[in-house]
């Protein structure tokens, strides 16, 4: 499902006006900004996580020419991997670093899944629980200290060398993670088939996951991505595919302690990939724009806790400017300055003989917060 899924976001990418909009007729926040900081010609085809140590040291996965690529952030430039002992993949779906020396990647290759944990000199590869997810292969982790939360057709954790694993219903798929300590996390994603299906949400109380009252989301709508604040402020968000091949319709719900809230707001026309906290008690979303008529910049959106705004990111400078051609997959805070990673890919103008090249593309908003940590 998720291969469909990115397969359909390269081609329909984001879109938006190269200036901030309000949506909604709210007032806007102040903008961050956005520049980038990796494109073109590079090691990475196509970007699908990223996290971050500090300002001076991240991590972000995917794949270039059916090979998994784990790019590193020195705090001047990003670079190739170069630490050793990593197994070859099709792609690396899934990072998460805790420290320097305590950082965890997941990837798949063919049939047999992988994950491998780097202890500051090499990266070694660790034994998995449970069978591949043939139907959502980009399965999530997230790492805090003393643990490590892994999803897809069952919930697992690790701890002490040794994994728990909690048996989830038929067809049900986790498709986000996100940890507030080792006894306090959250998991999102979908009891299946999507027509007729709901959203699940799963808490993990440092010994069992429990299953949340359902988030207030249309039926259909595909729940793909949690973000946890605090036990009394978690997000889920997702979209559901539009009226008469229409764009998507994006939704997100909060989480409030007590009871779900639906804050989707002016949030329209985004396939919903990634959502963070902005450490101010608000949210940065973004993915793959629908906007029509269709523009090809890359857009971010930004909920401060009552309204949204749109905002343009930054341009690569060879991506097509006809069609949409951005789509970010995941973002996560740039250290402890406020600053925030977006990843993803974007496309080139189309050749004569109509072939475009994608290319991996990390960007960096550009103004910090007062507050960075989640």
């Amino acid at each position: 499902m998720r291969i469909r899924h990115l397969t359909r976001a390269v081609v329909a990418s984001l879109a938006l006006a190269s200036t901030v909009l309000t949506a909604g007729g709210a007032t806007a926040a102040p903008a961050s900004g956005w520049e980038v900081s990796l494109s073109g010609d590079s090691p990475a085809g196509s970007l699908l996580s990223v996290s971050s140590v500090d300002d001076d040291l991240a991590w972000a996965v995917g794949r270039k020419g059916g090979q998994g690529v784990i790019m590193r952030w020195d705090g001047v430039k990003w670079s190739q991997d170069s630490a050793p002992g990593l197994p070859d993949v099709w792609q690396w779906s899934s990072v998460s670093a805790v420290s320097a020396d305590d950082v965890w990647a997941y990837g798949t290759t063919g049939r047999d899944q992988r994950l491998v944990h780097f202890d500051g000199q090499r990266w070694s590869s660790v034994p998995t629980a449970g069978p591949a997810d043939d139907s959502w292969p980009e399965v999530p982790i997230d790492a805090v200290p003393g643990r490590l939360f892994k999803g897809g057709n069952a919930l697992y954790t690790y701890s002490d060398g040794a994994w728990q694993t909690f048996a989830l219903p038929p067809q049900v798929d986790i498709r986000d993670i996100d940890a507030l300590s080792a006894n306090d996390a959250y998991a999102t994603g979908m009891q299946y088939p999507l027509r007729g299906g709901h959203p699940v949400t799963y808490h993990w109380d440092g010994t069992t996951w429990t299953l949340m009252d359902e988030a207030p989301v249309p039926a259909g709508t595909d729940t793909a991505k949690v973000a946890a604040v605090s036990p009394d402020s978690v997000y889920v968000a997702g979209w559901a595919d539009g009226p008469d091949a229409g764009p998507p319709v994006p939704s997100v719900a909060h989480w409030n302690g007590t009871a779900w809230e639906d804050v989707t707001g002016a949030l329209a026309d985004l396939y919903v990939h990634a959502i963070v906290p902005d450490g101010r008690g608000g949210l940065w979303v973004t993915g793959n724009d629908q906007t029509e008529p269709a523009r090809a910049e890359p857009v971010f959106w930004h909920y401060d806790g009552t309204a949204w705004t749109k905002e343009a990111g930054a341009s690569a400078p060879d991506g097509d400017t006809r069609w949409p051609s951005y789509t970010f997959y995941d973002a996560a805070p740039a250290g402890s300055s406020g600053a925030f990673w977006a990843v993803g890919d974007y496309s080139t103008p189309m050749d004569a003989h109509g072939d475009q090249e994608i290319h991996g593309l990390i960007e960096r908003s550009t103004t910090a917060s007062a507050a960075a940590g989640r």
